[in-house]
């Protein structure tokens, strides 16, 4: 892996993990910076391994980063082609994940017709594994991605072009359609992006509506087709990818905010606003997966690109210790 760390900028001098502890519980104060990219990096997904860094992909640099938040180094894992800019990401398997890309316009929020694949990514070894899974050519705009727990090397990718959910198996790159609904579709001109994050949960598939500003969610089968009727959480604005708790909460990036939405319908914003820099352009939410940083919530952001507060900045990775907000 090649070292990022010259050229990044590191704001913090103290383990943001020891800092969060001691936060106060007064939104934005609670928000720590643990790791800031160049200008005009668009950070769009992140998966955190069983050792705690945290993997995150880049929708503009077409590049998969590695930020370790216990030793503040960075690196990347693997630099993609040109035009493969990298959205979703899931594992599979022990240190293996698979990661969607496309070549997207950010003005348009479009895919280029073809161009969507997966990849596989091997960090079982010291020397990362990169394979194409499949040309997923009949894909309008591959976005989140989940692994079914329960049928191994099967995977559920968000389209948000078309508003559908397909399935693809890992090994074969064999892919369909498994699910299909009206919540999946938007009918926002401005923003034409439907179905966007998806996560699995005690056997309910919980998914965003990013341009028509729903959360949701519905119980499937083994395979990913549907066994239930969808049911809406909140509605949110621009709600973007997000991470379920054990306990049930969901916690959202979108619209410059965090936030917590319960099974019962009641939003609490945690941190930021439309118009405050603090988490300007959060794409992404992911829990800490060490007995250091469970409680502690990741958030990535593309610095603002398409609606700066303040100036474009470096797309991020945020720390939260949610534990704050009980």
């Amino acid at each position: 892996m090649q070292s990022l760390t010259s050229g990044f900028a590191l704001f913090l001098t103290v383990p943001i993990l020891a800092r969060a502890l001691f936060l106060p519980n007064s939104s934005d104060s609670a928000v720590g910076v643990l790791w800031s990219f160049p200008n005009e990096t668009w950070i769009e997904n992140l998966a955190v391994r069983h050792s705690g860094e945290i993997l995150c992909t880049s929708l503009n640099r077409a590049a998969l980063y590695s930020v370790n938040p216990f030793s503040h180094v960075t690196s990347t894992v693997h630099q993609f082609e040109a035009g493969d800019g990298l959205l979703g990401i899931a594992e599979i398997d022990f240190d293996v994940f698979v990661v969607a890309s496309a070549n997207v316009s950010l003005a348009t929020s479009t895919a280029e017709k073809g161009s969507a694949k997966m990849w596989k990514v091997d960090l079982r070894e010291l020397k990362p594994k990169v394979s194409l899974v499949a040309n997923l050519a009949d894909v309008g705009l591959p976005d989140g991605l989940a692994a079914l727990p329960d049928t191994r090397g099967l995977v559920l990718l968000a389209d948000a072009a078309k508003g559908v959910i397909w399935s693809v198996d890992t090994e074969t790159g064999d892919h369909a359609i498994v699910a299909q609904n009206e919540a999946f579709i938007t009918v926002n001109t401005q923003i034409p992006l439907g179905i966007d994050g998806i996560h699995i949960s005690n056997g309910y598939l919980f998914f965003t509506n990013f341009g028509d500003n729903l959360l949701g969610r519905f119980q499937i089968g083994v395979n990913g087709t549907a066994r239930g009727r969808i049911e809406t959480i909140a509605n949110l604005t621009n709600p973007d990818d997000f991470a379920v708790a054990t306990n049930g909460l969901v916690y959202v990036a979108g619209d410059n905010k965090l936030y917590r939405a319960s099974l019962n319908g009641s939003v609490d914003i945690l941190a930021g606003g439309v118009h405050d820099p603090t988490l300007a352009g959060c794409t992404s939410a992911q829990f800490g997966r060490t007995s250091l940083d469970h409680d502690v919530l990741y958030i990535g952001t593309n610095g603002g690109i398409l609606s700066p507060v303040n100036g474009i900045h470096g797309g991020q990775v945020l720390a939260l210790n949610v534990g704050l907000f009980d």
